[in-house]
């Protein structure tokens, strides 16, 4: 991507879902202290608003990677292809040529970078132009090694035991994709990973703050992972399916217990809610108010860890007034 850079090109990582292709051009933005900007691409997607989006990217010299970039049109991405052209050939010049975009005049920021990422083969997905492809360099991915990313991120996290702790969730993933039931929004991919992970780095945080760190050695990271798995993996779940994830817990960490966060202070307030709105507040294991307020604790702790969630269910079973309640 830097060698595309260098060329005054553009880079187009292209393979499967979950390789890292959109994370790979915002990690290395990062590291230049680049502002990234990561535009999801769409057949709603028209020629103006493509012009308009690069003429923001143009004046304040930000990168932007358009996601899933062969989903435009074929016609769409020919046309395209002339504005980009035209911006990299301001670049050449060292960003002191005026171009013309969309019918407005301006002069591009030599620090502009434009990433396209791309999943060949996926239904709905257009070939590129040969006219678009010569402005790109092409950059083919891989699976990454999810292992080592678990370690890594599990050790900048502060966990000790990082190596240990990533030989266990990682093939807990691969049990939960091939043992669960096939469900659409199910996902067990490097994306969940790494929410799980994230979700165990704030746990760990968050009893440092109440515990302190001379008392938290005593408790078992295993424990803040497995709550972590829990809190993250348990809310997507069908009925069917916590049982087992359960059992694949206790196979893949034997003998550690883990009890739910109780959340007692929230299990008040709730209870003193239903009260004004004449509901009956029920937490007596197995009736529906206990489903019910299990729901309300779950979508909480997904809104500490998602700026936006899905609410999934057949029709009729509460979606809208659960989120309205929360």
């Amino acid at each position: 991507m830097t060698q595309a850079l260098h060329s005054r090109l553009g880079g187009s990582p292209f393979g499967p879902a979950g390789t890292g292709k959109t994370e790979s051009v915002k990690a290395l933005g990062h590291q230049l202290g680049r502002f990234v900007l990561v535009f999801n691409c769409d057949e709603t997607f028209d020629f103006q608003a493509m012009g308009r989006i690069l003429v923001g990217l143009c004046q304040v010299g930000a990168w932007g990677c358009f996601d899933e970039f062969n989903r435009l049109e074929e016609r769409m991405l020919s046309a395209v292809s002339q504005q980009i052209q035209t911006i990299q050939e301001a670049v050449r010049a060292g960003g002191d040529m005026s171009v013309d975009l969309v019918g407005k005049r301006l002069n591009v920021n030599s620090n502009i970078g434009i990433f396209i990422t791309m999943n060949p083969g996926y239904s709905g997905r257009s070939n590129l132009p040969d006219n678009l492809k010569q402005l790109f360099r092409s950059l083919a991915m891989t699976q990454p090694d999810r292992q080592l990313i678990a370690q890594v991120m599990l050790f900048s996290q502060g966990f000790r035991t990082a190596e240990t702790l990533a030989n266990k969730i990682v093939p807990l993933f691969i049990l939960c994709k091939e043992q669960l039931s096939d469900q659409c929004h199910y996902d067990f991919g490097l994306r969940a990973l790494k929410y799980v992970l994230v979700s165990a780095g704030n746990i760990k945080r968050d009893k440092l703050d109440k515990i302190g760190s001379a008392a938290l050695e005593d408790i078992a990271e295993q424990q803040m992972l497995i709550q972590s798995v829990c809190e993250t993996l348990v809310p997507k779940l069908v009925n069917e399916d916590i049982a087992l994830l359960t059992s694949l817990l206790s196979d893949v960490f034997p003998g550690i217990h883990y009890s739910p966060n109780q959340m007692k202070e929230l299990r008040g307030q709730l209870s003193t809610v239903c009260d004004e709105h004449l509901l009956v507040y029920s937490d007596t294991e197995g009736e529906k108010g206990k489903m019910w307020l299990d729901k309300v604790l779950q979508l909480y702790q997904i809104t500490n860890l998602n700026h936006g969630l899905m609410l999934v269910g057949s029709s009729g079973s509460g979606k809208q007034w659960l989120g309205r309640f929360s």
